[in-house]
């Protein structure tokens, strides 16, 4: 009878035992350094993240964590275990710069403070780095330290300059208070102190042009550089106004004067109903019947359209005034457009493309134009002669939120033949139609 051999022999095992130890002999150092730098890159992202959590404390709070577990749990995904010791159990260090470290976002940082506003994180695998930094010099040191060179040595490095915005406070004359980080500067109606400095993204601001800060007329979150002036001799409630804008004065809007372009005019012709005009040197006007001419002038008025007036500002006065250098008399009456007409576009027929007129030629009281006119005046018969009308009514109701689409000069009695006017095209800018506005 035959009988199978099954298993290993003594030698063939120990042979086996043998290989696997060479094995493990060869791949334990490739393994080794593999799982370390599994370990640094580990403390690398740890360190990152523990930087952003700081950031986000001195965003929300406007100061920076007084400690690393400080961050813990409310801007940091560790415990406070975790955030203090590394994975090899060595502590980590977290330090800003000393210049830093009375810093208070109240007052704010100068323009040579920017540069300290930072702070490192410090860790070491494998040993206590045992960072101590108590002078500025100490800080550079670190922070100039090549990390590369010493083996697991890491270290974080933050400059947080970008989240702070200057904020530029002048006072022209005695008064108003402002609100600065939640704190009250009254100026009891003594002149305020200029204030030039640097403060957190989000900081609140607000600014009172009463002497003791109650209800802010100016109020927001610092996210840009800026600058305000309080001026005591503007009107209630337009005291604090930035520094390149006014709080009122008189402007004059025609084309050509202090770089101004926010004139547009054209005029609007019966018989060529599909024409548009608007890049004409003249304004047409007559009331013939069949072959009539309509001139239509508008102009930016307002921050918000392109021009220099304050948004919602109070108008003292508004004149509105073209030069007609034609002969005939008549009167003419202001109506307000109502709808948004393009100079480029315009014709007898429609305001713009795919807009038409009520009315033809832009006649439809109530809808094309306001039903009631602004001012009328009347030409004489010789030119040159220049007509003023009084928008002032006109003007403030564009500044309580109509629709500026300007004015239409609607032909009332007088001699009916053509007379012309000067367009903002034509060549001489005195010439060129102009709305002078105090407020």
């Amino acid at each position: 009878m035959i009988y199978s051999q099954r298993g290993f022999s003594l030698i063939a095992l120990i042979g086996i035992l043998a290989a696997i130890s060479i094995s493990l002999a060869i791949a334990s150092p490739a393994l080794i350094k593999i799982f370390e730098r599994e370990h640094q890159e580990t403390e690398r992202l740890q360190l990152d993240r523990i930087a952003i959590g700081i950031q986000q404390y001195l965003e929300q709070n406007k100061a920076f964590p007084p400690s690393l577990a400080s961050l813990v749990p409310d801007y940091v995904p560790f415990s406070t275990a975790q955030i203090n010791t590394n994975a090899h159990g060595f502590p980590r260090y977290y330090a800003i710069h000393p210049a830093m470290a009375g810093f208070s976002n109240g007052t704010g940082l100068s323009t040579s403070e920017l540069a300290n506003a930072r702070f490192l994180l410090v860790s070491n695998l494998a040993q206590d780095a045992a960072l101590t930094i108590s002078t500025p010099a100490e800080f550079e040191t670190w922070w100039s330290t090549n990390e590369s060179i010493t083996p697991n040595l890491h270290l974080h490095r933050s400059n947080v300059g970008h989240a702070f915005y200057s904020l530029s406070i002048t006072p022209i004359d005695n008064g108003g208070s402002f609100s600065l980080n939640n704190d009250s500067n009254n100026s009891g109606g003594n002149l305020l102190p200029a204030h030039n400095a640097f403060h957190l993204l989000g900081t609140m601001i607000g600014f009172d042009g009463d002497t003791t800060y109650t209800t802010p007329e100016v109020q927001f979150a610092l996210t840009t550089n800026t600058a305000y002036w309080f001026d005591p001799n503007c009107s209630s409630g337009k005291q604090w106004n930035p520094i390149e804008a006014e709080c009122g004065g008189v402007v004059t809007l025609q084309d050509g004067v202090d770089s101004y372009t926010g004139t547009r005019d054209t005029y609007l012709y019966s018989f060529h109903y599909w024409i548009n005009f608007g890049t004409r040197t003249e304004l047409i006007n007559t009331s013939h019947s069949g072959n009539s001419f309509v001139p239509l002038i508008r102009f930016a008025i307002f921050q918000s359209e392109g021009g220099p007036v304050p948004d919602g500002a109070t108008i003292q006065s508004a004149i509105l005034s073209v030069e007609k250098f034609s002969y005939y008399n008549t009167i003419y009456h202001a109506h307000r457009v109502l709808k948004d007409w393009v100079e480029t576009e315009a014709t007898w027929n429609d305001a713009q493309i795919g807009l038409p007129w009520t009315v033809g030629g832009a006649l439809g009281l109530g809808s094309d134009i306001l039903v009631l006119e602004d001012d009328q005046t009347e030409a004489g018969w010789d030119p040159p002669e220049v007509l003023s009308f009084d928008v002032t009514t006109g003007v403030q109701a564009f500044s309580d939120g109509m629709a500026n689409y300007g004015w239409h000069l609607v032909v009332g009695t007088g001699n009916g033949n053509i007379k012309r006017f000067r367009s903002r095209e034509y060549g001489t800018v005195a010439s060129r139609p102009k709305l002078v506005i105090q407020y």
